[in-house]
Order: structure tokens, then C-alpha cells, then sequence
């Protein structure tokens, strides 16, 4: 009775546990590819902040110092992205353009887009208006182009 009983539980634990064989598995994208996924998502979240801090900045001195340090520090960041997207080139074609798609940020678009029509902007148009040195700023800021993926991450046409 007792064998009987012990056979019994262990044919139920057998027949519930899953084999490897039984599975269906999915193979999982490169550590290296999400990660660059999530540094780029990181970025442009990063980005974000900081052109709202400089926008709500209290005084031009303010905007200015934020200007400076934000072209120096997404300049290495931009870098560093671009050395992770050598990573893509090691995948088929195929693979490589999804992940690229993926890298293009909607969220980052919509942001910008509501900062734009807020007031703050308005208001910084003035502000860069009467403050030449503030203008400058923005000039550099624009030239470094930031707010654009370094040509590997960008989708292939």
C-alpha cells in the first residue's frame, strides 16, 4: 500500500513538471543589444530632463552653465552609444533593423513637442533674444545636434 501510494505521487509530481523538451523558447535578443536599447531609452529620457531644466532655468547664467555641461556630457554619452551600436553590425541584416526602429524614440518626439508649446519656450525665445551670450549657448547646443542618434543607431535607408 504504502509503494503504491509513493508510486502514485510520484508519477503526479512527474507529470506535472515541465521537460526542457516540452518548452517552446524564444531565443533572447544579445545582452549587448538590449542594453544599448535601454541606454539609448536612458538618453533621450536624460535629454529630456535637461532641456527642461534648461528651459525653466530661473536666470540666463543658469541656462547658459546648463548648456555648456549638457553638450560635453550627451557629446560622451552620444560616444558611448555609438560604440555600443557596433554590436548591431555583428547581427543579420534582417535583426538590425527592428532594434534600429525600436532605438528611435516616439516618446522623445512627443516630449520635445509639449515643451515647445509650453510657455517656457515662448518665454526662452525672448530670453534668447535680448541675452547674445544665451543665444550663443543654444547655437552650440543646436550644432551638436544632441537630439540626433550617432549614424550607427540611425536606420539604414
Amino acid at each position: 500500500m504504502l509503494q503504491r501510494l509513493l508510486l502514485t505521487g510520484y508519477l503526479a509530481w512527474a507529470a506535472a513538471t515541465v521537460l526542457p523538451a516540452q518548452t517552446k523558447t524564444t531565443p533572447a535578443p544579445p545582452a549587448a543589444v538590449t542594453s544599448l536599447q535601454a541606454h539609448a531609452a536612458q538618453y533621450f529620457a536624460d535629454l529630456s530632463q535637461r532641456y527642461r531644466e534648461i528651459y525653466f532655468a530661473p536666470s540666463d547664467g543658469r541656462a547658459i552653465a546648463l548648456l555648456s555641461t549638457a553638450i560635453t556630457e550627451f557629446g560622451a554619452r552620444r560616444k558611448g552609444l555609438a560604440a555600443e551600436a557596433e554590436e548591431l553590425k555583428k547581427l543579420p541584416v534582417n535583426k538590425q533593423q527592428p532594434i534600429r526602429l525600436s532605438l528611435q524614440s516616439p516618446t522623445w518626439a512627443k516630449d520635445q513637442q509639449a515643451l515647445q508649446a509650453s510657455t517656457a519656450a515662448a518665454k526662452m525665445q525672448a530670453r534668447r533674444q535680448r541675452n547674445s551670450a544665451l543665444e550663443a549657448a543654444f547655437r552650440r547646443f543646436e550644432a551638436a545636434q544632441l537630439a540626433v542618434l550617432p549614424a550607427p543607431l540611425v536606420p539604414a535607408d
